[in-house]
């Protein structure tokens, strides 16, 4: 089979393959390949067709189907196989080609994987159950919220499921609750970009003031913490021999370096 050069017109994208099980095999399909190799779909078909196997082979490894196009028009496609793609891919040749092939070789291997291993029943009745009862707890969440709130609030209202764990690490009962409109979950590490983009917009300009002096105020706290751990007095064990070196070439006025991200606010 004549070779088929691949260009590489995008190799920052991450090359993840999507495949799927079909009758318990992992497969991928010719529309796939097209998009990812950078080949028109026709010219795989034709590919497909021209491949030097036995007739034998090709049935086990290339099931025919169909795809509906932009047009509308229903057109022919392929489910293929691990070891179909890897006869077809031999003539795919290019550094981009050479990258899609690994990812390929990669997913089935991955899927291939899962698909053998062993079942946990156990596991999978407990996933059964928080499942039907997380179910059950966004119904009667959802259903109150629309019998006992107004229509301006129901319609835009959102909800938090917690999936909890007792002090052994075994799974509780799910448990669903509504979130006010003046209520978000946010991570404190997005919080201060999400403020600055002007994302929280229903937020006064006293609860912004009051949000910044709580920060500062346990900044502070922080620091004067640091600085009384510096300035303790020396006691048996703890002599300047016996200290760690960081805290020696700390003197009693000089506050420690703040930790890499942390906010240091003067007020005069």
């Amino acid at each position: 089979m004549a070779g088929i050069n691949i260009g590489s017109p995008v190799t920052s994208l991450p090359a993840r393959p999507e495949l799927s099980v079909e009758h318990g095999t992992v497969t991928t399909t010719s529309l796939q390949i097209a998009e990812h190799f950078g080949k028109r779909h026709a010219d795989v078909i034709r590919a497909i067709k021209r491949l030097d196997a036995p007739a034998e082979f090709t049935e086990r490894n290339f099931a025919l189907s169909d795809f509906t196009d932009s047009t509308g028009r229903t057109l022919p496609a392929y489910r293929i196989t691990r070891d179909g793609f890897t006869l077809l891919a031999m003539g795919f040749t290019g550094k981009e080609a050479q990258r899609w092939k690994v990812a390929y070789i990669d997913a089935f291997n991955r899927m291939e994987a899962e698909l053998h291993q062993p079942a946990n029943t156990p596991r999978m009745e407990l996933a059964f159950s928080l499942a039907a009862e997380a179910a059950a707890q966004v119904h009667r969440t959802v259903f109150n919220a629309v019998m006992q709130g107004d229509t301006d609030e129901w319609q835009h209202s959102r909800y938090l499921l917690n999936l909890n764990y007792d002090s052994q690490g075994r799974p509780t009962l799910p448990h669903a609750q509504p979130i006010a409109t003046d209520q978000m979950v946010v991570s404190f590490n997005s919080l201060p970009q999400r403020i600055a983009d002007g994302e929280i917009m229903a937020a006064t300009d006293a609860q912004l003031a009051t949000l910044a002096t709580a920060c500062t105020q346990r900044l502070t706290q922080r620091a004067q913490h640091r600085e009384k751990q510096v300035t303790l007095p020396i006691y048996p064990g703890n002599s300047p021999g016996q200290r760690p070196a960081s805290a020696q070439a700390l003197s009693a006025k000089q506050l420690p370096a703040p930790d890499e991200g942390l906010l240091r606010m003067t007020f005069r």
